[in-house]
């Protein structure tokens, strides 16, 4: 089952969550039909913006766009009422297109030359939003650096993706750790001791079937404040894509409509297809 738990410590002043979806990014990737690197590029982004989801209201979304220039192209994800979603643009690139010596395969795929942007919709007439550059194209080091431009606050944030030989999703998971204000320096040093490197961590993570107990290994005195059922969901609907037609402007719905063609609209995160009849399409015209 994927999940998404948030724990509190006052004796260290920091506030945590754990997520893990690996069901939902299994599903997802066999949508995108991607390959083994974009796999871990898409899952990567997509938990790590869930984790992200700490700091907004429930119902609020969160949204991240990477565009790095990389080989996978501008990778997307959403985080909104427990559900997740993601697309990434370059899905089965040609891994042969990685070059030795040039920087982890991950940051080429992702890119180092372009941004992170990352937008909190509250509900308001617009979202916040705010952007920073990459600075590693390995997403988690990213991520970190957008906490601290944009937010002022000290995080750490590791995320990690596990493949199977077939190409199927074994672990898709990541933690943040954000530290309050008021914290002690030695509150800090104590739990770099707990959680040793962060490639430990990430092999605590993906062997881990109780994140529960791994918070309170960290921080003995957390208080769990939710525990919360995920799942892959997409928002497309029929509404949606007539509001996309209607931007391509009434002289070309009217001359769709004039040929008698039918609009195809494929979504980028569940693929579902969408085809408009000329019928439908005099409606946008009204």
């Amino acid at each position: 089952m994927d999940m998404e738990i948030r724990a509190i410590s006052d004796d260290y002043n920091v506030k945590m969550a754990v997520v893990d979806i690996s069901e939902s990014l299994d599903e997802i990737i066999k949508l995108q039909k991607t390959n083994p690197l974009a796999s871990v590029a898409l899952g990567r982004t997509i938990v790590a913006n869930a984790l992200l989801s700490l700091s907004v209201k429930d119902g609020s979304k969160m949204t991240t766009n990477i565009n790095g220039m990389g080989l996978g192209g501008t990778i997307i994800a959403e985080f909104q009422n427990n559900a997740v979603r993601g697309y990434i643009e370059n899905p089965n690139f040609d891994i042969a297109d990685i070059i030795e010596d040039e920087g982890s395969p991950l940051s080429q795929v992702v890119g180092k030359n372009g941004f992170l942007q990352v937008s909190r919709d509250n509900g308001g007439s617009e979202p916040y939003t705010s952007r920073v550059e990459l600075i590693s194209g390995e997403v988690n080091m990213d991520y970190m650096y957008y906490l601290q431009q944009s937010d002022q606050v000290h995080s750490l944030i590791t995320t990690t993706v596990e493949i199977n030989d077939d190409g199927s999703i074994k672990k898709a998971c990541g933690i943040i750790m954000q530290l309050l204000p008021d914290f002690k320096e030695e509150a800090i040093d104590d739990i770099e001791e707990k959680i040793g490197s962060l490639d430990h961590l990430k092999k605590t993570l993906v062997d881990s079937t109780n994140y529960e107990s791994l918070l309170k290994e960290i921080c003995p005195d957390a208080k769990v404040l939710g525990v919360n059922q995920l799942k892959f969901e997409c928002t497309c609907n029929l509404k949606k894509v007539m509001d996309s037609i209607k931007m391509l402007g009434a002289e070309e719905i009217t001359k769709a409509i004039n040929e008698g063609e039918e609009v195809e609209v494929i979504c980028d995160f569940c693929k579902k297809q969408y085809l408009i009849k000329p019928e439908e399409l005099k409606t946008l015209l009204n």
